[in-house]
């Protein structure tokens, strides 16, 4: 069981994440981004989520980690945040460092 923060307990209640899933994604995540002040984002490749052994260990949840990512803070590997990566500009901050 990984470690939150305040802030990513909160954000993972808001979003209806749960524990699995953040263990799932800490597990299994195949795509890495710094993301800048010592963090980095793990989330799923659309290739690791057609992975067949992944789709057995996660069932119906596979659906909603395709869109979902987590920041951790790489000194510590706390969760600092948890969020809905859906493309687009709006998360970009967290996909890529500044």
């Amino acid at each position: 069981m990984p470690v939150l923060t305040r802030h990513a307990i909160v954000r993972a209640n808001q979003r209806g994440v749960t524990h699995r899933m953040l263990d799932a994604l800490i597990a299994w995540a195949d795509v890495e981004a710094p993301v800048g002040g010592g963090c980095t984002a793990l989330s799923f490749s659309r290739r690791r989520l057609k992975d067949r052994t992944l789709r057995d260990e996660l069932g119906a949840a596979i659906d909603r980690l395709a869109s979902l990512a987590i920041v951790l803070c790489d000194d510590t590997g706390d969760v600092v945040t948890v969020l809905h990566d859906l493309g687009g500009g709006a998360g970009r901050r967290y996909r890529r460092a500044h």
